[in-house]
């Protein structure tokens, strides 16, 4: 009886979602005025930084007309973070040929080392054959501009402007799409004679900022590639923000200091988190180091902190240039760091790459190697759509439901080369935080063979797998818990020698009558499932998987939700941008 309920219940709820999905399908395809025609270009990219570029090249190999704005075009930017690129992202920048941009100004890194509290090493190679970069963040932007600047004109117009605006109109009831934008540039606009190249000017020489003018430019589609912080995110995405920011990375670049390993990016322990450390050139290392609270102190107590309790968790060696570094406040930086899932977007036309669609814990550093593929994969969905704009009203209006597929099939696929990427480094940093996973954890990579090159193969972003890395997981907890059952492992034995199979199983056999041993095994595998699970469900679980996120439906789910984060939840504040 209770089987058959059950079943009545159950066959009802999927037939009145049904029924929605219809009653949506019908609604949304109700246009309310004929498709727009003589669009300016077929394709506008707001952002020039990492995505932007590729972005650019990648249609202009389809032959697109692409605009291209960004408001510090030639100007090199300065970022702390974004430097150092994984494989897989290297991979995708040599499909497009655009591999020397990485490689002419990076440093090669062959994997990562880990050095514990006890100063052990643990080297982390990537498999042979691949290898990284690591270099100062403006240097690539620099050379990916100039690539698309000097490789893909015609077909590529670039701009130093400023959007201010995405350009909406009503299609169908409720139904919003982009057709443009409006941004603001130079009155007289001056390109530098050499752009580029040498001595990046400043933004008053390379444009007269006596005035500005106002224009407007047109296009069936509008990709976003501003970052995380873009205010459009919050109006055109299903957007779920944080309450607070989840922690800070401060960094610092010091001198003529050496890293246990050179070529590889190493990872110490502080305190109460990681600190990374890469080589950005020949005489300078970056220094980021976790600060796992939402708010940041002052920068002379920052500057304390640095020199009196991060210090001393590193080598000897490199003791002397951090405290040097971190006494002047100058040389001192911050990063916030914010938890948001993937996004969709909310009207049609319109979508977001890279860190505008989501982001990662830096830790890892996947952030660029996930915006280089999706740069790709939205090639690829747009690739069969052979023109982009028409004169006639017909076929244009197929044009623009070709794209919302191509665009809606990117955002449901993008998953696939995002999601290990994504669930890595949260799931890591959340590992390295706490002592018993960390030792776990340590203790797994401390076995080899598999136990090393799988997790890298993950971590380089050329294995996109989520159940490796759900098996990867699990082992590394299991092995841990059955670490702490028969006291081995290095940093589980309580004598100095590793146990022999013999007194390891007389300890699994006393492991029951051991209260506090159990106590511990138990709280391993319940944290290890607290930190993975929350973040695989916000990576997969996502109700815009089958339903239309662009359609009637979403736009009154949107309309709700951001009215009662706004009332109830104080929307206007959450981070990385408010509602």
């Amino acid at each position: 009886m209770e089987a058959a309920i059950i079943g009545s219940v159950v066959f009802l709820a999927l037939t009145v979602t049904f029924l929605f999905v219809l009653f949506d399908h019908a609604v949304s395809g109700v246009r309310l005025k004929e498709a727009r025609l003589n669009y300016d270009y077929d394709v506008i990219i707001v952002g020039g930084s990492i995505a932007g570029p590729v972005m650019a090249k990648a249609l202009a190999d389809q032959n697109r007309r692409v605009l291209l704005l960004e408001r510090s075009l030639f100007t090199k930017p300065n970022r702390i973070v974004g430097e150092l690129l994984q494989p897989g992202g290297m991979d995708v920048l040599m499909k497009l040929g655009m591999d020397e941009c990485a490689k002419s100004v990076g440093m090669p890194c062959h994997g990562y080392v880990v050095l514990d509290e006890r100063g052990d090493e643990i080297r982390l190679p990537y498999a042979a054959g691949l290898q990284g970069f690591s270099f100062h963040f403006g240097d690539l932007v620099n050379n990916l501009r100039k690539y698309v600047w000097q490789n893909c004109q015609p077909a590529v117009t670039m701009l130093e402007a400023t959007v201010t605006e995405v350009l909406v109109e009503r299609v169908a009831p409720c139904v919003n799409r982009a057709y443009g934008v409006v941004y603001t540039t130079a009155a007289e606009y001056n390109v530098p004679e050499s752009p580029f190249t040498g001595a990046p000017p400043s933004r008053t020489d390379s444009t007269s900022m006596s005035e500005e003018v106002q224009k407007t430019a047109t296009a069936p589609l509008v990709i976003m590639c501003d970052g995380g912080s873009s205010k459009f995110k919050a109006m055109y995405q299903h957007y779920d923000p944080a309450a607070n920011y989840h922690s800070h990375f401060v960094g610092l670049i010091i001198r003529n200091a050496r890293l246990p390993q050179e070529g590889y990016g190493t990872v110490f322990f502080g305190k109460k988190g990681p600190i990374l450390s890469y080589r950005l050139d020949p005489n300078e290392l970056r220094v980021l180091v976790d600060y796992n609270k939402p708010a940041l102190p002052s920068l002379v107590e920052q500057s304390r902190w640095l020199s009196e309790e991060i210090a001393p968790c590193l080598p000897s060696n490199m003791q002397e240039d951090f405290i040097k570094a971190a006494q002047s406040t100058q040389n001192i930086r911050s990063m916030p760091i914010a938890f948001y899932p993937a996004t969709f977007p909310s009207i049609r036309g319109y979508v977001g790459i890279g860190d505008h669609a989501n982001q990662r814990h830096p830790l890892t550093g996947g952030g660029m190697t996930c915006a280089f593929s999706d740069a790709f994969l939205l090639a690829e969905k747009l690739l069969e759509i052979k023109e982009m704009r028409s004169s006639d009203v017909v076929e244009m209006a197929d044009i623009e439901d070709s794209i919302q597929n191509a665009i809606v099939s990117y955002a449901r696929g993008r998953v696939v080369h995002s999601s290990s990427i994504n669930i890595l480094s949260w799931a890591l940093y959340a590992v390295f935080g706490t002592r018993l996973l960390r030792n776990a954890c340590l203790e797994y990579f401390a076995r080899g063979g598999e136990c090393v090159s799988a997790p890298m193969a993950l971590l380089a972003g050329v294995d996109h797998s989520p159940q490796r890395l759900l098996w990867h997981y699990t082992r590394v907890m299991f092995n841990g818990a059955l670490n702490l059952a028969t006291l081995s492992g290095p940093r589980n034995c309580r004598g100095k020698d590793t146990p022999s199979f013999g007194r390891r199983c007389i300890n699994a056999a006393t492991f029951f009558v051991s209260p506090f041993r159990v106590l511990e095994a138990l709280y391993l595998l319940i944290a290890a499932a607290c930190v993975a699970v929350p973040v695989a469900y916000s990576e997969f679980v996502s109700i815009w998987r089958l339903i239309n996120p662009t359609g009637f439906l979403s736009s009154i789910y949107k309309t709700v939700r951001v009215a009662v984060c706004r009332s109830l939840l104080n929307g206007r504040k959450r981070k990385p941008i408010g509602l």
